[in-house]
């Protein structure tokens, strides 16, 4: 019970690690380059792909050579062994001085789809619990890498238009155009 209660309500170092997670993603979020993302993307995807399965399957195999059950001990060490970390990759990169060119935005692709399909298998170990719900296993994340599709399509080819010839122009040049009315 008391557990139960512990994962209701957060502690504070909880909810400074979620801070600095999401810190973390945003610096490295800053540092990408979605020009040379197109360049090496298919390759970036096909590592991605590759550092989540390998992963997985060899945590599991590993796991079930050892006498643990499938479910849910040896698919829980594979998907915890899937992540990358972007913040460690980032940094070694950015001290290196790489970050900017293209294996360096390979790896910084490949580290962001690595993590964004661990956090996909994440979402499916935790259904594995109770009943299996389709909707909030598949549909659900499904519609969240939609959606962070179509954000980043709209952050490289709209927004930067639109920001550009339609906003921008509004805003007045001096400061004496501006009228305050009360």
């Amino acid at each position: 019970e008391i557990s139960h209660e512990c994962g209701l309500t957060p502690d504070v170092f909880t909810l400074i690690g979620h801070a600095g997670v999401a810190l973390m993603i945003f610096e490295s979020g800053m540092h990408f380059d979605f020009e040379k993302a197109q360049v090496v993307g298919p390759k970036a995807c096909a590592v991605a792909v590759l550092g989540t399965i390998l992963p997985l399957v060899t945590g599991t195999i590993l796991m079930l050579i050892y006498g643990y059950p499938l479910l849910p001990d040896a698919v829980s060490v594979g998907t915890a062994l899937a992540p990358t970390s972007v913040g460690i990759a980032l940094r070694l990169l950015g001290e290196a001085g790489v970050l900017q060119q293209d294996f360096g935005q390979a790896i910084i692709t490949a580290a962001f789809i690595d993590d964004i399909l661990s956090l996909v298998l994440f979402n499916v170990l935790f259904s594995l619990r109770g009943d299996f719900n389709v909707m909030s296993t598949v549909v659900s994340p499904i519609i969240g890498v939609i959606f962070m599709g179509i954000a980043m399509v709209l952050a490289v080819k709209f927004w930067p238009k639109a920001i550009n010839e339609w906003i921008l122009p509004r805003i007045p040049k001096k400061s004496g155009d501006s009228k305050v009315t009360a």
